[in-house]
């Protein structure tokens, strides 16, 4: 499904350089999408993805773009209506933990789905304002990908204080260790290092397989299958790692647009299966 209209080329600013946004003419929404070949060059990563790609706009032509259809919309409104479930849930677990739960699980419950909240309102500032300049790119950017680190960090040391709870060291060892690893991945995160970004992708995955780790250890501290709470959580877990692992490799291989080239650009590519399995998994394990 294409959108948009491919007429112009790709703008400049003022000075005539690329990576600036300058007032555009207001002609038009369909006038400032263009192709993939007319789109800025740091928003081309994906060649299977051909209509919908905006030119540099300003600040207040970004938030209107919100409202148009390109291939960033369904990118940007996936993770707003995302915000709107953590925050239901937010209301929801607040009035039910008033009732029932201790402080500890309080602060835990809050952090995770403060954790997801952010999340969602990163990517969905850095959808919307991608195309502004290439510097702005590469600054929200790394604001996505930390929103993506807090959540992995906030599931992470739930699932490591829940699981742990009776066995101190063991409980202090892995937070320590995520902690320090989730440093590491956001250190190579930083624009000015020009870390390649198959690296910083490879941080992630490195961290997200660290996480098998404490589970198994944790298996085989409790038993293994003779435990009943193995036998509750084990499967969760695994399910969390498939919807995860699931999003990761339509995200990477670029499905299902490298199949059907023009036919999915602005509703439901591989960007926008990432975003919405991602977000069933963050609401699976709240509710794990």
């Amino acid at each position: 499904m294409t959108c948009g209209i491919a007429n112009p080329p790709v703008l400049e600013d003022a000075t005539g350089k690329h990576g600036s946004s300058s007032e555009l003419t207001p002609t038009g929404w369909r006038e400032k999408v263009v192709a993939y070949d007319d789109a800025p060059e740091h928003l081309r990563f994906n060649p299977f993805i051909r209509t919908g790609y905006r030119t540099y706009l300003s600040a207040r032509l970004c938030l209107e773009s919100m409202f148009w259809w390109t291939n960033e919309t369904v990118n940007i409104w996936s993770h707003i209506l995302g915000l709107c479930v953590f925050l239901i849930l937010a209301y929801y677990d607040t009035a039910m933990l008033q009732i029932q739960a201790s402080t500890v699980d309080k602060v835990i419950v809050g952090m995770l789905l403060l954790s997801f909240q952010l999340c969602m309102i990163f990517s969905s500032i850095y959808h919307t304002f991608s195309c502004h300049s290439a510097d702005s790119y590469d600054r929200l950017l790394a604001f996505d990908l930390f929103g993506i680190a807090l959540s992995l960090l906030a599931i992470f040391m739930s699932g490591i204080y829940y699981a742990f709870w009776c066995n101190q060291p063991l409980r202090d060892f892995y937070m320590i260790t995520i902690g320090v690893i989730f440093a590491a991945a956001m250190a190579l995160q930083i624009p000015q290092l020009n870390v390649h970004s198959n690296m910083k992708m490879l941080a992630f995955v490195a961290w997200a397989a660290y996480g098998v780790v404490p589970t198994l250890h944790w298996y085989f501290v409790m038993g293994g299958t003779e435990s009943t709470m193995v036998k509750i959580f084990i499967p969760r877990v695994a399910v969390m790692y498939a919807l995860s692992g699931f999003a990761f490799l339509i995200y990477v291989a670029k499905i299902p647009e490298r199949w059907c080239i023009g036919w999915f650009d602005c509703i439901g590519h591989s960007h926008n299966l990432w975003h919405l399995i991602v977000l069933a998994a963050l609401c699976y394990w709240h509710n794990s």
